[in-house]
C-alpha cells in the first residue's frame, strides 16, 4: 500500500493541475491582480482558522523563535515567488518563464540529499530527474505555442528570482515542518498574505476599490480554482511534512502535465507528438519516484 505522503503528493499534483486549468479560463476575463484578490478572500480566512487554536491555547509560544521566523520566511518567499512569476509572464516569454520555473526542485534535491540526510534510492533519483527534465521541456514546448511576447528586458531576471524564491520556500518549508505542525505552518500565511498582496497592489499602482472584479461566471470559476488550489496546498504541506523533500517537490512540480492533458481533453488544445512523449516520460518518472 502506498504511503500517505505519496498519496498526498500525487493528490497535490492533480489538484494544482485542475486549479490551473480553471484559473486559465477565468484569466480570459479577470486580470491577474483580480485572481490575487480572490486568494485573499479564500486563503486568508482558512489560514486564520488554522492559526486560531495555537494562538488561543498559547501553544504558539512553545515554539522556538527561529522556527517561527523560518515558517514566516518560507511563506513570504512563496508569496513573493508567485508575484515575480506573474510579472515575468506579463513582461516576457511564456515558454522560457514556464520552463525555467519548472526547474526549482533541483535546488531542493541537492539540499535535501546533502544537508537534510535524505537517502532516496537510485530508481527514485532517476525518476525525479526524468520528471524535472521532462517538465522543463514540456513547459517550454507548450508555452512556446502561446508565446506572443517579444519584450527582452528584465523579465528573465524576474524568472530567475522566482526560481530562487520557490527553491528557498521549499527548503524552509521542509525545515519548518520538522518541528512545527502542518496546520500551524499553514496558519502562518495569515501574517503574510495580506501585507504582501497589498504591497503588490501598491507596486502595480492598483487602487483598492478596483481590486475585486465584478461578479461573473469567470469570477465564480476563479473562486473555485482558488479553493481547489488551497486544498492542494493542504495536501502539499502534509506530503512535505511526512515525506522526503527530494521526492515530494519534483512530484508536485509535475502539475503542468495535468494542465496539458486536461487542456487537450476539455479545452480542445492540440498536443504534438513530442508533447505526448514528454507527458509519457513524466508519468514514467512519477512511477519510478513513487517506488517506496
Amino acid at each position: 500500500m502506498a504511503e500517505a505522503w505519496l498519496l498526498f503528493a500525487l493528490a497535490t499534483t492533480m489538484l494544482y493541475g485542475v486549479s490551473q486549468v480553471a484559473q486559465k479560463q477565468s484569466l480570459i476575463v479577470i486580470p491577474a491582480f483580480g485572481v490575487i484578490s480572490i486568494s485573499i478572500v479564500v486563503a486568508t480566512p482558512i489560514s486564520l482558522v488554522c492559526l486560531a487554536p495555537y494562538v488561543a491555547s498559547g501553544e504558539i509560544l512553545d515554539f522556538a523563535p527561529l522556527v517561527i521566523v523560518m515558517a514566516f520566511a518560507a511563506a513570504t518567499f512563496g508569496q513573493l515567488g508567485n508575484y515575480l512569476y506573474l510579472e515575468a509572464v506579463e513582461r516576457g516569454s511564456v515558454s522560457v518563464v514556464g520552463s525555467v520555473t519548472a526547474s526549482y526542485p533541483i535546488m531542493v534535491i541537492v539540499v535535501a540529499i546533502l544537508f537534510l540526510s535524505e537517502t532516496p534510492t537510485v530508481i527514485q533519483v532517476c525518476g525525479v530527474v526524468i520528471v524535472t527534465s521532462a517538465m522543463i521541456a514540456l513547459s517550454y514546448m507548450h508555452g512556446k505555442r502561446a508565446d506572443s511576447s517579444t519584450y527582452a528586458g528584465r523579465w528573465f531576471s524576474l524568472t530567475i528570482g522566482a526560481v530562487i524564491l520557490y527553491g528557498f520556500w521549499s527548503i524552509l518549508t521542509k525545515l519548518s515542518l520538522e518541528t512545527m505542525p502542518p496546520l500551524l505552518f499553514m496558519g502562518m500565511y495569515a501574517f503574510v498574505i495580506p501585507p504582501t498582496v497589498l504591497g503588490y497592489y501598491r507596486y502595480k499602482g492598483i487602487r483598492l476599490k478596483k481590486i475585486f472584479p465584478t461578479w461573473t461566471i469567470s469570477l465564480v470559476i476563479g473562486v473555485i480554482a482558488s479553493e481547489i488550489a488551497e486544498i492542494g496546498f493542504f495536501c502539499e504541506v502534509f506530503a512535505v511534512d511526512q515525506g522526503p523533500a527530494a521526492i515530494v517537490f519534483p512530484l508536485v512540480a509535475a502539475s503542468p502535465v495535468v494542465v496539458v492533458v486536461l487542456a487537450y481533453a476539455f479545452l480542445k488544445e492540440r498536443m504534438t507528438r513530442n508533447e505526448m512523449i514528454l507527458v509519457a516520460l513524466v508519468l514514467a518518472g512519477i512511477i519510478m519516484a513513487s517506488i517506496v
